[in-house]
């Protein structure tokens, strides 16, 4: 089903059901974002491959290059300041996709197509091999702070669990944008590759015998 979507270029990533907060306050995603509230309505979240985040100013012909890929979100609250500035929080729902763009001032408006998660097929022990590395993570971390560790509850849906832990990930626009894009399995795995890379780096991952190298391997 093709919809039309307002569009928001970030320097950022979005993913379904993760939080944003934003500063609204160029005037045209002022009035956005005002008919957002009013309508009740979503806006995309897009990222910026090339160019900059704010226009105000700038010719029509400084548009940014955005990502095809992006995540619509919804305004669960919001804060409108005396000079017509916002601050809101929204949350990512659901991805899509831009098929063509309709509109382009004052703001960005896409035709849209949703896409909707493929099936993930068998990726119970997978999902485990990451919630386990996952866990010995903050344990190193918590190791080589001398902090307790806090290893936060995750969800048990591998769509969210995988949304989420992307979002946390240190790791670069270009390789969280790859994760938006892709499916369920390629998150588990190189987001389970990026943390096992993460622990060997840590100074209390001991090579005794093999052994915790050996566990390690054992989750490719």
């Amino acid at each position: 089903m093709i919809s039309q979507l307002p569009l928001f270029p970030l320097r950022s990533v979005l993913f379904p059901g993760v939080k944003i907060n934003l500063h609204i306050f160029e005037d045209r995603y002022r009035q956005m974002i005002g008919r957002c509230i009013n309508d009740r309505s979503p806006f995309g979240i897009v990222l910026i491959q090339q160019g900059d985040e704010v226009l105000e100013g700038r010719s029509q012909a400084d548009l940014p290059q955005i990502a095809p890929i992006g995540t619509a979100a919804m305004i669960n609250s919001h804060v409108r300041l005396d000079d017509g500035r916002f601050l809101i929080t929204a949350i990512g729902t659901r991805r899509f996709q831009i098929q063509t763009l309709e509109q382009q001032s004052p703001y960005l408006i896409a035709s849209v197509t949703e896409l909707p998660e493929a099936q993930a097929g068998e990726v119970a022990r997978p999902i485990s091999e990451l919630r386990t590395v996952y866990q010995r993570y903050w344990q190193a971390v918590a190791a080589a702070t001398g902090a307790t560790p806090q290893v936060e509850e995750l969800p048990d849906d591998p769509y969210h669990l995988t949304y989420q832990l992307a979002d946390r990930l240190q790791v670069s626009l270009e390789r969280k944008q790859r994760w938006l894009e892709h499916d369920v399995s390629t998150r588990i795995r190189e987001i389970t590759g990026d943390l096992r890379a993460e622990l060997l780096l840590m100074p209390n991952v001991k090579r005794r015998g093999g052994d915790e190298l050996s566990g390690m391997n054992s989750l490719n």
